[in-house]
């Protein structure tokens, strides 16, 4: 396991597909996922490694429920980022806040510490989706922010990217 981790850590989500390349169909220009393709979510918490043992996806296009991709990428069982995308997103860089999320609720990031909940909150940042493929459930970009914690301090989550075929 610690050298899958290692792995990860050494290959950036910046216009960089998993494991080689991600092969394009031609009549669509949609990706066809490859068999062996395996979820990718990497970011620096504080500049120190997010070290990301689990990925986590939900999907939902239930009207009531609201239609969200989340992403949760889970350090451990107390400590997760946890990306919120509207399941309909685009291409495109979409900025948030804390306060944004009542208005859009299906567009932020939000750091889970359930050791302590003080350091826990929902971040004011950038992301970007570089390719989302709707038919076939796949999603890959990046983004950072700062997390407002409850108890005052702020958290900077840097370099993160993300690749994944959610379900």
């Amino acid at each position: 396991m610690p050298i899958l981790s290692l792995k990860i850590l050494m290959f950036s989500c910046d216009n960089e597909p998993y494991e080689g390349e991600i092969y394009m169909a031609e009549s669509d220009m949609d990706p066809v996922i490859p068999e062996d393709f395996q979820n990718v979510f990497t970011a620096e918490l504080n500049g120190q490694a997010f070290n990301v043992g689990n990925i986590y996806t939900t999907y939902s296009e239930d009207i009531d429920a609201g239609n969200f991709i989340a992403i949760t990428g889970s350090e451990s069982f107390y400590h997760s980022i946890i990306l919120y995308l509207p399941s309909d997103i685009s291409s495109g860089t979409y900025t948030f806040d804390s306060q944004s999320v009542l208005t859009n609720p299906n567009l932020n990031i939000t750091y889970s510490n359930l050791q302590n909940l003080l350091e826990s909150g929902i971040g004011d940042g950038v992301m970007t989706t570089e390719v989302h493929d709707v038919d076939n459930h796949y999603i890959k970009g990046d983004f950072e922010c700062a997390i407002n914690s409850q108890n005052s301090e702020i958290s900077e989550i840097t370099e993160g990217c993300f690749e994944v075929v959610y379900v």
